[in-house]
């Protein structure tokens, strides 16, 4: 029996922990593995800094950097409003300062970028 692909064993592992929750993981077949935060429990209204439900989800993508060495992530957040840029960016560079504050190295963290919707998006890949 051929081995789980890496990708797969994260998503799977992902959703346990998530299952139930807000916190949206997809993947098709054994590509890239997409998390997504609903806005409201990522960042308070003009504010930069991470609330624990997006934490909590961050810390479990940090254990899998650590895991898993050869994967890397993307990293996106919005701003509060659809043409709110420096918010967005600010956010974006805060999921990254938090990754690093918790292990992940820095060469598995893409550069964050801006993003517009109403959901933080991350996306676990293979190198």
């Amino acid at each position: 029996m051929p081995a789980t692909p890496p990708l797969v064993v994260e998503r799977q592992w992902l959703q346990s922990w998530f299952g139930g929750t807000p916190v949206l993981i997809t993947q098709q077949g054994s590509g890239p593995v997409a998390v997504n935060v609903p806005l409201e429990f990522s960042f308070d209204t003009g504010k930069r800094s991470v609330k624990p439900p997006l934490a909590a989800v961050l810390d479990k993508l940090a254990e899998s950097l650590r895991r898993q060495p050869q994967m890397t992530l993307a990293l996106a957040a919005p701003g509060d409003s659809s043409g709110d840029e420096a918010m967005a960016a600010q956010r974006a560079a805060a999921l990254r300062s938090y990754l690093l504050g918790r292990g992940a190295g820095s060469a598995q963290l893409r550069a964050p970028q801006p993003a517009t919707g109403q959901a933080v998006r991350m996306r676990l890949e293979l190198r």
